[in-house]
């Protein structure tokens, strides 16, 4: 008798595959999920760290625009003497309170190049003599104009400076800033008109006025012509420790008691000695 044959149970299915096939495309597709899932962590981490940066940065600017910090922070024990320099943008100084703050000096701007005259210089000056502020003025130097005309509007403007009120010795700022920037003036001009501005001010009062300048600008203009000069360094980001100087402008971002115009920061400077050697300054 013939066997029958269980097609049920023989039969071969051309479609089938074997279950270890069914695994290895589970075990993939579960190794992308996790690839996938660790990626996405990565960057959200990512995301995270680089907004935890700007976060910094966005603090940082603001702490410098604010004056909160600085680059520069020159100890009061070091420089007992620190100053001011104020114009019309700081509004009406209540000196008074400048000296609460432990101000010794303030140097008052006084006019600008030929013709201009700062419109607070006359209210500060004469405000300045209720207080023990020592006060001078200064003159922003202009390339463009001639040094005995500018000596002759900052001598019209202060008039006669007597010991009378803690004044001290002239200064003129001599660099380059606003128009001045988009051009180099030529280092002969700019040494033959100071000269004569400088001239004219020792005429004057009898003695040189304070150089108010930049480290570079000193180097490369005036270093061989005024060296005798007292010299006051603007240096923003580093104390001035190449070159000789009396007093150094150390940070723009000063805030203090006693400006009426509040938004607009103050010039913060220190004198490098003692305070008998400041007061040599005193006029």
């Amino acid at each position: 008798m013939e066997r029958t044959r269980n097609n049920s149970n023989n039969s071969y299915d051309d479609n089938y595959e074997p279950d270890y096939y069914n695994s290895y495309d589970d075990g993939n597709i579960r190794s992308d999920k996790k690839k996938r899932r660790r990626n996405k962590r990565r960057r959200v981490v990512l995301w995270l760290i680089t907004l935890g940066i700007l976060a910094i940065l966005i603090d940082l600017i603001v702490l410098l625009y604010t004056g909160r910090i600085w680059f520069n922070s020159p100890a009061r024990k070091e420089y007992p003497v620190q100053g001011i320099t104020v114009s019309s943008l700081q509004g009406a100084i209540n000196f008074n309170a400048i000296e609460i703050e432990n101000i010794s000096f303030a140097y008052i701007k006084s006019s600008e190049g030929k013709s201009l005259k700062d419109k607070q210089f006359d209210a500060s000056w004469n405000n300045s003599k209720d207080s023990t502020v020592k006060t001078g003025a200064y003159h922003k130097f202009s390339f463009t104009d001639d040094g005995k005309s500018q000596a002759e509007n900052f001598i019209q403007t202060v008039g006669k400076i007597t010991k009378n009120g803690y004044r001290l010795i002239p200064a003129v700022e001599v660099t380059k800033s606003r128009l001045s920037l988009a051009y180099s003036p030529e280092k002969d001009t700019v040494v033959k008109e100071l000269k004569e501005y400088c001239k004219a001010i020792k005429d004057e009062y009898g003695v040189n006025p304070i150089i108010i300048t930049g480290d570079k600008f000193y180097k490369d203009f005036l270093k061989n012509d005024f060296s005798g000069y007292k010299l006051w360094i603007i240096d923003l980001f580093s104390k001035p420790d190449s070159i000789s100087w009396s007093l150094w402008n150390y940070s723009p971002r000063g805030k203090l008691e006693g400006t009426s115009n509040s938004k607009n920061y103050i010039n913060l400077s220190v004198f490098n000695g003692s305070k008998h050697d400041f007061s040599k300054l005193q006029y």
